[in-house]
């Protein structure tokens, strides 16, 4: 048994002609976009072919990027371990980039990244990065709870478009957390020519929607193409699910730790099934969706809003830095103090709703 880094590092002798594509390759390619390619990657406007992962490699040493783009001290070192296995394996080792799209507005709310990859003998993958480090985008992760559709999911509706028109057939969609979101949206959003060329959409404990927008959009006419993959202890990935529609995966790690692809159980090749996510994790995710469904969008806002202001307190733009800030702690306890009566108020009414005591 081993994780996504054991298995390119076990499979990685094997090309996509003699092992096809499977749902692993997937989270692979879903984990490898949360490295910072920003600068390495040609971008969709750019009108460049594509850039293969050993000039990838090459770029980043000799322009004195290494330290960008593994910045992300969460997941650094398996983040270096994972990159390493795909530039050595012939599994992925000819893989190619191209299309990146980077889009960070604090003013509209919004942080969203995107790159399409090439494999041979396999087809093109539109992958979508999940909420990143920066607070800005667990701000957008809390604005989904209230509106529809936020920025990044009207990004990834344009971004489908635009790559399709430089695509000659079929391909493949995929993220993790915010990611997989984006995956079904901008899939489920599409008109039917372009609907119809997603031959399959990768979800990795990503949240679903708001059952308006399942309607409009038709949903069920895309559900027969998504492998939705959850951990046990799902939080993220149970908000809004409501077609259980997923698979569960076994994890090394505990609670939210398991939202951590590294943490997923891979056994011969495959990802390590059980039967369904535990009973906390199921009962969390019927309750908040069916709060969800119940409270008006304006309560959502207080709740969401509120936490978030909270947390921007703390004088910290990322997770790694709200964690290390020892004066963070004591910002954000005087922000709850500072509230204004009138939302510390709309904010005790609507956490009463949910049955929640201060």
């Amino acid at each position: 048994m081993g994780n996504i880094i054991d298995y390119v590092r076990e499979y990685g002798d094997k090309s996509m002609k003699e092992r096809a594509f499977n749902e692993v390759d997937a989270l692979v390619l879903s984990q490898f976009i949360y490295l910072k390619w920003e600068h390495i990657i040609p971008g969709l406007s750019d009108g460049k072919n594509p850039i293969s992962i050993s000039s990838m490699n090459k770029k980043m040493i000799e322009s004195f990027l290494e330290s960008e783009v593994f910045m992300d001290g969460r997941y650094e070192a398996d983040n270096r371990a994972l990159f390493e296995a795909m530039l050595a394996s012939k599994r992925f080792g000819k893989l190619k980039c191209n299309y990146l799209y980077n889009d960070i507005d604090k003013d509209a709310e919004t942080q969203f990244f995107a790159f399409t990859v090439f494999i041979p003998d396999a087809l093109p993958v539109v992958v979508f990065r999940g909420t990143d480090e920066t607070l800005l985008g667990w701000k957008e992760d809390f604005n989904m709870a209230y509106r529809a559709p936020v920025p990044g999911q009207s990004h990834a509706a344009t971004y489908i478009k635009q790559v399709a028109l430089r695509l000659p057939g079929g391909f493949m969609t995929a993220g993790h957390s915010k990611g997989g979101n984006l995956a079904v949206y901008s899939a489920m959003t599409a008109q039917t020519a372009l609907r119809d060329r997603v031959m399959h959409i990768y979800n990795f404990d990503g949240p679903g929607f708001n059952r308006e927008l399942m309607d409009k959009y038709e949903y069920p006419l895309i559900a027969d193409r998504i492998s939705k993959i959850i951990p046990e202890s799902s939080i993220v990935g149970m908000i809004l699910e409501r077609d259980k529609n997923y698979k569960t995966v076994v994890s090394t790690a505990r609670g939210g730790a398991q939202h951590n692809p590294y943490t997923w159980v891979i056994y011969e090749g495959r990802f390590d099934f059980i039967e369904d996510v535990s009973t906390v994790s199921r009962v969390f995710g019927d309750s908040i969706t069916n709060w969800m469904d119940e409270t008006d969008p304006e309560k959502r806002e207080v709740i969401f809003g509120t936490v978030y202001d909270i947390l921007a307190s703390s004088d910290a733009e990322t997770t790694i830095e709200l964690k290390e800030n020892k004066k963070a702690p004591r910002n954000m306890l005087k922000a709850m103090i500072d509230m204004p009566d009138e939302t510390k108020e709309k904010f005790k009414a609507v956490l009463k709703e949910f049955k929640i005591q201060l």
